[in-house]
């Protein structure tokens, strides 16, 4: 199977970060512009708080499941999550990273540094953007919207540039109820300008 015909966008964060949205207006987007595509979600013990895992694939694909180092693309809400789920990753892999750190719902567990996280992260040397999705996400309107930006990022990305259209990820986020409509528009647009800047910021 050639990669140009497909793509492996796996989501990954905790509990109530959004991600099974992510997955429903991306999968919904890619169906718009008349592209096959497969999700599956595997969630964490804990219906807050647990790890959440949201894997698409779009194209000329036959399982729902990315297999280990198979992701074109990871896309975490949280540092830690990121780190747990490398293994995805393969060394073409695009990392896009929210500036989030979540403590895990353990007493006694000593956190790192947020800095440390993403310092570990790019010494793996994949190419690896990070953004405060939250930050933007409140400039939006509210911080729930953070998976937006984040998908707005991927966009602005152009790894799914063929695949997925920003017009039709708007038109199925125009189908949510207000205030989300215009909150949630305005997030995916942050986002997707604000990629460029984050990717040029991460390569000096």
């Amino acid at each position: 199977m050639k990669e140009n015909r497909y793509k492996n966008v796996l989501a990954v964060g905790v509990g109530g970060q959004g991600l099974i949205t992510f997955g429903r207006v991306l999968a919904e987007a890619a169906i718009l512009n008349g592209v096959k595509v497969l999700t599956a979600e595997v969630h964490g013990m804990a219906q807050r708080g647990g790890s959440v895992v949201t894997h698409i694939r779009i194209g000329d694909v036959e399982s729902p499941l990315i297999p280990l180092k198979g992701a074109h693309v990871i896309v975490s809400m949280e540092l830690l999550e990121a780190a747990r789920y490398i293994n995805y990753a393969n060394k073409k892999t695009l990392l896009i990273l929210n500036r989030r750190l979540i403590r895990p719902n353990v007493p006694g567990v000593k956190m790192p540094k947020m800095s440390d996280i993403i310092e570990k992260i790019k010494s793996s040397g994949l190419k690896t953007v990070v953004l405060d999705g939250d930050k933007l996400a409140e400039e939006a309107g509210s911080y729930v919207s953070a998976n937006m930006v984040m998908l707005g990022a991927l966009l602005g990305s152009k790894i799914l540039d063929g695949f997925v259209k920003l017009e039709d990820v708007e038109k199925v986020i125009s189908r949510m109820p207000e205030p989300w409509r215009e909150i949630n528009i305005k997030a995916l647009k942050l986002g997707y300008s604000s990629y460029s800047k984050a990717a040029t910021s991460d390569s000096d």
